[in-house]
């Protein structure tokens, strides 16, 4: 969406430059659906005015999105890796396998939410400290970019609380002036985005490698077992969970790796 408008942005540019002037009413270039649609507008260099202030508004809105899936998948990978390596909360990782506990605990054996809201709640410093109380330590590019995290923190919360005022100025009983919008560029918002997919690709590698492993494919042959019959031979097992782990949307998986997972799965 970000996309389709920056290129429609450029085309509407591109050929007004060609026929149109500052001075121009906007009527002379657009067709208004309404009175109030034109009025608003003294010339073109008030609607480009009026433009650039969308596009400062999709930017924020844009950003919101971002910084919405980042606590979301923050929200799944963390109590994904704690259940797979549950020991890493007391000091002992990698010594416990969370699968076992899936297999042979009660129905609800994990339950996370307090971790998850320490590490997606509050500011960045505390959801650092959060994170590395939990696994140990974090990586690099976590710790080194706090003030830029802060950064998208803020501009969300103005945004979604305060339509991207700041939020105590904008609910001061007292004040009857409007107050005005955070400003975004697009480079600003481009690379807060790369800061935000850096940070994803930095966690994803640093659980999946120290504490989730192949946990998500363990607990997937898990909730497949007990479709599966059990007169077959393991193999034959093997072959299904091998299908439908490609249904799953999961990477494709050679035969060899589903049979030793189910081999493992079963032995626990």
């Amino acid at each position: 969406m970000y996309t389709a408008f920056e290129t429609s942005k450029r085309y509407t540019y591109a050929s007004l430059g060609k026929v149109a002037a500052w001075t121009d009413l906007p009527t002379q270039h657009f067709t208004f659906c309404r009175p109030l649609g034109y009025e608003q507008f003294e010339n073109m260099k008030d609607w480009s005015d009026g433009f650039n202030d969308l596009e400062n508004w999709v930017n924020l809105n844009a950003l919101v999105a971002i910084s919405s899936n980042l606590e979301t998948y923050l929200a799944t990978v963390i109590p994904l890796a704690l259940a797979s390596d549950v020991g890493t909360l007391y000091g002992t990782s990698r010594r416990i396998d969370g699968v076992e506990i899936l297999k042979h605990g009660h129905a609800r054996a994990f339950d996370f939410k307090d971790h998850v809201i320490a590490c997606t709640k509050g500011d960045w410093s505390s959801r650092l400290a959060a994170y590395e109380k939990y696994f140990g330590r974090s990586p690099k590019y976590f710790s080194s970019n706090i003030s830029s995290l802060e950064r998208i923190r803020t501009i969300r919360n103005n945004v979604a609380h305060a339509f991207g005022r700041d939020i105590d100025a904008s609910r001061g009983l007292q004040e009857v002036k409007t107050l005005p919008i955070e400003k975004l560029t697009r480079d600003g918002f481009l690379k807060l985005q790369k800061t935000v997919w850096k940070l994803t690709k930095a966690i994803d590698v640093h659980l999946h490698k120290f504490h989730i492993g192949e946990y998500q494919a363990l607990l997937f042959y898990h909730q497949l077992y007990p479709t599966l019959r059990k007169d077959l031979h393991q193999s034959m097992r093997a072959i299904q969970f091998k299908k439908r782990l490609g249904t799953f949307g999961a990477t494709a998986a050679g035969k060899e790796y589903c049979k030793g997972l189910v081999r493992y799965y079963e032995a626990l």
